[in-house]
């Protein structure tokens, strides 16, 4: 069968999976409207799942199918694509290129992997912190096609073959797996995370720095397990391995060159408005917003761009598809609300999250979000069931929408048993570096301890009141 009747078949399930919904009679406490809206919710994770087409185009058919379905009009369904976090998303991946072209990500992947002085478990350490610390900032997925390159060059350097595919292996899987838990900290990080964040802000007051404040320590926490477990579940036999060659480039690199002193003092500046800004604007007498991180974005652009540092040709590639698909989620979250679709999940799901001890509500919400990233996208699982946790904590006093919104959120950072679960492990994939049944396995138990790990940090945060 060719590509092109394959993916035509696929789109004909996604349309007869999603005329089921609508061919159902409609539950008790539902409008019609709402059935519609569940349709397009349908569709959504279908068309996710079973990619047609690729997820941006995928993306922009939610947007398309709400308006067929009579569920939001054309200035509805498109409305989300021109939000601030939008603006920022954008910003930031701009800004990430700009590390990209002058160098820099390499440069430092190279310095990590001379420091380890050839200890695997050093250079495991050194590739996933880099990888973790350009996700904060980057695409995750671009991340790890970054740095993918780097740790097949320096696994190339062992002469058994056998032990060359164990090491690559390792630092292919550690580079997936850190690119994806970088992306807890920060608003940027993560599509999940600005759907998130973009329906937060709707309830309350939440800045970049709000984010960072329980994003930050999700990830001190997971990522030392997750580089521990790893070197246990991929048996590498060689222990140091011949790093001359990372030597060498990074000599003939030489010392930083001014151009990547400029790209990383503003991305420093940056970073730090997009955290203090909110706080500088009353401190300074400046107009409200105006240090706003998508604001501060765009300029940082602007001034590289004035500096010649990066062009538009520079931009082009970037990846517009994290755009689109958290536009999507948007607007799929805000019409389930807007249905009545959303309070009807809620009140199925009440029983399990009001009725229970919030350390039961805490290991369901967190581990279904970890589990069910693998088969639905993130960002559809965040538009979808952030409104609801919201919608509940709002009929229940009891409960603090923050409590559920953040674990449930973060916990979409943990699909890496499928190729369908991320870019990155789509990735890995399509490389057949990894067996799709050590894939399968290690992702498993690394979802598990992540998700156990996530549980035990929000209940204590919780208990402490710090949350």
């Amino acid at each position: 069968m060719s590509s092109r009747l394959r993916f035509s078949g696929r789109f004909i399930a996604v349309l007869l999976i999603t005329g089921a919904v609508l061919l159902l009679p409609t539950p008790q406490g539902l409008t019609p409207e709402g059935k519609r809206a569940m349709a397009a919710f349908v569709f959504t994770g279908a068309v996710f799942a079973l990619q047609p087409v690729s997820l941006p185009f995928a993306s922009l058919m939610v947007s398309v199918a709400l308006v067929s379905l009579g569920v939001a009009d054309v200035t509805q369904a498109f409305e989300t694509f021109s939000r601030p976090i939008i603006t920022l998303i954008l910003g930031s991946l701009f800004l990430a290129e700009a590390l990209r072209k002058q160098g820099v990500t390499r440069r430092y992947a190279l310095r990590s992997i001379v420091a380890s002085g050839g200890s695997v478990n050093r250079i495991l350490l050194g590739m996933m912190g880099i990888a973790a610390l350009l996700s904060m900032w980057m695409e995750n997925t671009a991340t790890a096609a970054v740095l993918i390159p780097v740790a097949l060059t320096i696994a190339n350097q062992v002469k058994d073959r056998e032990s060359a595919q164990e090491i690559t292996v390792l630092l292919v899987l550690g580079i997936a797996y850190a690119a994806s838990l970088g992306g807890m900290v920060t608003v940027t990080g993560s599509a999940s995370n600005a759907v998130a964040a973009g329906f937060l802000t709707e309830i309350k007051v939440w800045t970049f720095l709000d984010w960072v404040r329980y994003g930050l320590p999700a990830f001190l926490v997971v990522f030392p397990i997750t580089w521990w477990l790893l070197l246990r579940l991929v048996k590498v036999r060689q222990r140091f391995i011949d790093i001359s060659l990372a030597e060498k480039e990074l000599e003939d690199l030489g010392g930083l060159r001014f151009v990547e002193w400029e790209v990383l003092l503003t991305l420093g500046v940056t970073a730090v408005v997009w955290i203090l800004g909110a706080s500088i604007e009353p401190v300074l007498s400046l107009p409200p917003t105006v240090l706003s991180p998508a604001v501060v974005s765009m300029a940082a652009v602007a001034f590289l761009s004035l500096r010649g540092v990066i062009a538009w040709e520079d931009v082009k590639g970037v990846s517009w598809g994290m755009v689109f698909i958290i536009g999507a989620g948007l607007s799929l979250g805000e019409t389930l609300t807007r249905t009545g679709a959303t309070a009807w999940l809620s009140e199925m799901i009440n029983p399990m999250i009001s009725g229970s001890p919030f350390i039961v509500s805490l290991l369901v919400l967190v581990f279904a979000s970890a589990l069910l990233t693998n088969v639905i996208n993130n960002t559809t699982m965040a538009a979808i069931f952030v409104p609801i946790l919201i919608n509940l904590a709002r009929q229940d006093p009891s409960l603090n929408a923050v409590q559920l919104v953040l674990p449930m959120t973060l916990a979409t950072t943990f699909g890496y048993s499928l190729p369908s679960a991320s870019g990155r492990m789509a990735l890995i994939s399509a490389t057949g570096i990894v067996k799709r049944s050590n894939m399968m396995r290690y992702g498993l138990i690394m979802t598990v301890a992540s998700a156990a790990a996530l549980v035990a940090l929000f209940y204590t945060l919780t208990l402490l009141r710090l949350i």
